[in-house]
């Protein structure tokens, strides 16, 4: 009975054991395109925009129909006789009327505004496929390292949490020994208290950070695999000049593009909408049989056959034309102000992104000749400290700085990795090939 027990805890835990891993940045990737459920659904729509073509160019192309009829008719009648008299005569017969149609256009200069608009309603939405691609990069990236981060900060605080435990220890060595103050141990206990609670803090944003992963892979990454900072490159973005990049992203960023597109759509329904006042012209096909098709017709058959071109020219439709066309206008001017405030916004964020690139350089220089001089402050502070020149809260506040500035260079690598990858999502080139780069930063030796 227990070894059956057993077997059922154990297959009741291979599910979640199966959905829990170690992840790499790439594979995170990977699994979020399969899994994400916005990129799912973009592509769906991409999918249905596609068919936007093919239905405006149905247009073109012949029109058939066919419509068949049979049935019974009947017809009670009276007509005079000889004499005056009224004669009645009750007929039934059977009723035949089929006939096919082709008809197909010549002329319609809506048609062709219609065709020119449905694709770039399909370019836009091509844009935004691309935009959301591009955004699964950037949020499965930001979230791995947002993860990460979390992650060097617990093991910052646990380093912190083991110098400052070690600190207490000596402070009460020092006061059972008579050559230390109460006051030493209290500072100790009270530093060693706040880096706990940091800890719990730190734990905390990794498991959000982790189930914000999840949701975009559909798994829980127990590992992640941490930074090697020797490898990764500390280099200005290349052009090193922001306005090659907003150019570059007035060319590619997928906003400005669906918005240029957006013009486009309003240019041809503005030509769609002044077609109303163009004639169209059609060439008309069609065949037909009919037999007993009325009551005149009883017991005759006929066999039609009728090609032509119809003309049809609009005169006058109460103004509407003029309304839908001024509607139009008004659309696309709207859309060339959108077009205007994409520009800028792009703009605004390629320089944003630049400048954090170029200052993050500076900035992780600078915190590594701080991490360097506060471990050489440390050391010096704790000689001091056991030569009895220092107190324990000039140690504690070392060891500060020194966990504060550790902490603060592993913000500034991720927050450069970021960056790097804001900028080409804002310049609209962000690629599978810019999260495989991230990836191959990361150290193959997992980190929980």
């Amino acid at each position: 009975m227990k070894i059956k027990l057993l077997l059922l805890c154990v297959t009741l835990a291979l599910p979640l054991m199966a959905r829990a891993e170690d992840l790499s940045l790439a594979d995170a990737y990977q699994k979020a395109l399969a899994y994400d459920a916005t990129i799912r659904s973009s592509r769906a729509q991409n999918k249905a925009d596609q068919q936007e073509i093919n239905k405006a160019f149905s247009a073109f192309l012949p029109q058939a129909g066919l419509t068949l009829y049979k049935g019974r008719g009947i017809t009670d009648s009276t007509n005079p006789g000889f004499g005056g008299t009224a004669v009645n005569h009750h007929q039934v017969y059977g009723s035949d009327n089929n006939n096919f149609s082709v008809r197909q256009s010549v002329f319609n200069l809506a048609n062709f505004a219609s065709y020119k608009e449905a694709k770039a309603i399909v370019a836009k939405s091509d844009a935004m496929l691309s935009k959301d691609n591009i955004s699964l990069i950037s949020r499965v990236g930001g979230a791995y390292l947002d993860a990460l981060l979390s992650t060097e900060n617990i093991q910052y605080s646990q380093a912190q949490q083991a110098s400052v435990q070690s600190q207490l220890d000596q402070a009460e060595r020092r006061y059972k020994l008579g050559i230390g103050t109460v006051t030493e141990v209290n500072e100790a206990k009270a530093n060693l208290e706040d880096v706990k609670a940091k800890a719990l803090e730190w734990t905390s944003n990794l498991e959000y950070s982790k189930r914000t992963l999840e949701n975009l892979t559909g798994v829980y990454a127990e590992g992640l695999l941490v930074l090697d900072a020797e490898k990764l490159p500390l280099h200005a973005p290349e052009p090193e000049n922001v306005d090659s990049w907003i150019e570059r992203a007035w060319a590619n960023n997928p906003d400005i593009l669906a918005a240029q597109e957006d013009i486009k759509v309003a240019t041809q329904e503005i030509t769609r909408n002044r077609a109303g006042h163009f004639p169209t012209l059609d060439l008309v096909a069609s065949r037909s049989y009919t037999s007993s098709d009325t009551n005149y017709t009883i017991g005759s058959t006929y066999n039609s056959t009728s090609i032509g071109l119809q003309l049809s020219v609009p005169i006058y439709s109460g103004g509407r034309v003029n309304a839908t066309v001024l509607q139009a206008s008004a659309k696309l001017e709207q859309a060339n102000e959108v077009l205007t405030v994409q520009q800028r916004a792009v703009a605004a964020d390629v320089r944003k992104y630049f400048n954090a690139l170029m200052n993050g350089i500076a900035k992780i220089q600078s915190y590594e000749q701080s991490v360097k001089s506060n471990e050489i402050a440390v050391i010096g502070t704790r000689k001091g400290f056991e030569a009895g020149v220092r107190t324990n809260v000039e140690v504690l506040n070392a060891q500060e700085k020194l966990f504060a500035a550790k902490r603060d260079l592993a913000h500034e690598r991720y927050m450069f990795i970021y960056s790097g990858l804001q900028l080409k999502q804002s310049t609209g080139v962000l690629t599978d090939a810019d999260i495989q780069e991230v990836s191959s930063w990361l150290s193959v030796s997992p980190a929980s």
